[in-house]
């Protein structure tokens, strides 16, 4: 039983990775802006510095990993995990960025609960093809 995506679950994947490299993207330009005005960032004391740049460092983690996540267990149909990973995304996004992309999440979680195609399609099992003496042989 070989089904396509459905539509709207092909969406969710595409919105979060779009997310995943726009905040990549992002988060590259911030390390070449601490590269090239690094002296801007040596006022303040070491111990201020890490902080602030661990800080940033465990935002990042916790706003991209959540989605990447997403769409890997989309991928391999584990419905349970996806879920789960789906509202880490949209609780970390509410935490952390507080603007559109909360309701957006609130969309894509909403989607995979109620949307019955994406739902059956994640639940299904894996297609596992059977080979026979014959197929094996050369």
């Amino acid at each position: 039983m070989n089904t396509k995506m459905p539509t709207l679950l092909n969406v969710i994947r595409a919105l979060l990775g779009v997310q995943t490299i726009y905040i990549g993207i992002a988060m590259g330009f911030l390390i070449y802006d601490i590269l090239l005005h690094g002296d801007d960032y040596a006022a303040f004391p070491l111990s201020d510095q890490v902080a602030y740049f661990t800080n940033a460092g465990i935002r990042t983690l916790l706003i991209l990993g959540p989605p990447i996540l997403t769409m890997v267990f989309i991928a391999k149909r584990r419905y349970k995990l996806t879920i789960t990973f789906m509202s880490l995304t949209f609780l970390f996004t509410a935490a952390f960025l507080q603007n559109f992309l909360v309701l957006l999440h609130l969309f894509m979680l909403l989607v995979l609960l109620l949307h019955k195609p994406s739902k059956m399609y994640l639940k299904q099992e894996a297609h596992v093809r059977q080979y026979s003496k014959r197929d094996l042989q050369v």
